[in-house]
């Protein structure tokens, strides 16, 4: 029992870093970005010592991007079930944030975020849909869900 607990509190601390470094990535200063991911800079540094360096000042920063692997959930066609992803480096967990935004989108009837996306972009084996058919089915699976589109890595945690 004990031991997982700490392994949902390990994994509740990797979300909060990844989200450190997602709002410092787009250039929160220090404070904001701890308070709203709930973590310190030093705790994240310790959980991905790759993500971070020092600037010729000797102060800490963070890398445009990470290799560190996310675990992430995205909608299928098929009403509350989700498909699980490895998502290897900030970029593709990038591309799979956005491409779930533009599917809340299409959801609502504007398409032009789903017709922007990049078309065949694959991660863990998994084609991400832009036709336009695809995304409907999967908007409205989703909207049938109890918990339509929820944060990418609340639903499946962080390696």
């Amino acid at each position: 029992m004990k031991r997982a607990a700490k392994t949902s509190h390990n994994a509740s601390r990797k979300r909060d870093a990844f989200e450190l470094l997602r709002f410092r990535r787009l250039d929160w200063n220090w404070k904001d970005a701890e308070k709203h991911s709930g973590i310190t800079r030093g705790a994240a540094e310790h959980l991905f010592p790759s993500a971070f360096y020092r600037d010729e000042r000797g102060q800490l920063q963070v890398h445009g991007y990470d290799r560190y692997t996310r675990r992430l959930k995205i909608p299928t066609t098929k009403p509350g079930e989700f498909r699980r992803l490895s998502a290897r480096g900030s970029h593709k967990a990038s591309l799979v944030g956005t491409w779930t935004n533009a599917v809340k989108a299409a959801g609502g009837g504007e398409f032009s975020l789903i017709d922007a996306f990049p078309r065949n972009i694959v991660i863990d084996g998994v084609r991400l849909a832009t036709s336009h058919y695809e995304v409907s089915r999967i908007a409205a699976a989703a909207a049938e869900s109890d918990e339509p589109f929820e944060d990418l890595y609340t639903l499946a945690g962080a390696l």
